[in-house]
């Protein structure tokens, strides 16, 4: 398990998302996001040249490895949400995303002492090495109870 205390500023985890085909870039939009340039093809082509992902599913899928490799161990508390969050460019199908956490800041809190805020920025590249997404993030974890006592 990693705690507050395991993480450092300057820090730098890589990741990789699986990619998106257009069935499931559909399938999401017409469930979450059903405008028409994550669902009719053509449309979508006459505007950014092909179909194009939901920013909310290329959020997810950003966040999915940095969940399943990482912080599925990290001790956890809660998100805090998302500060400066950008869609900076359109993710198409078939494209796997190259994902940088860098960490920014550890923070123990001063009014609880068994916890602190993590801050980190997550940046996503496309295949030709594009910043597609990116956000700064803190999230509350745990501390280790003998850096604590």
């Amino acid at each position: 398990m990693r705690y507050l205390d395991d993480f450092a500023p300057g820090q730098v985890f890589h990741f990789r998302s699986a990619p998106m085909s257009t069935e499931t870039i559909k399938a999401f939009a017409a469930e979450w996001d059903p405008q028409r340039l994550h669902t009719d093809e053509a449309y979508a082509k006459t505007i950014h040249g092909s179909l194009i992902a939901s920013g909310f599913q290329t959020m997810l899928e950003v966040f999915r490895p940095i969940m399943t490799e990482l912080m599925v161990d990290v001790a956890n508390i809660g998100g805090m949400g998302f500060d400066n969050l950008r869609w900076l460019r359109p993710v198409r199908p078939n494209e796997a995303l190259d994902i940088e956490m860098t960490i920014n800041s550890v923070t123990p809190s001063k009014s609880k002492p068994d916890r602190g805020v993590l801050h980190y920025t997550l940046h996503a590249k496309n295949p030709k090495g594009e910043v597609v997404f990116s956000t700064d993030t803190p999230v509350m974890i745990q501390r280790k109870q003998n850096d604590i006592d």
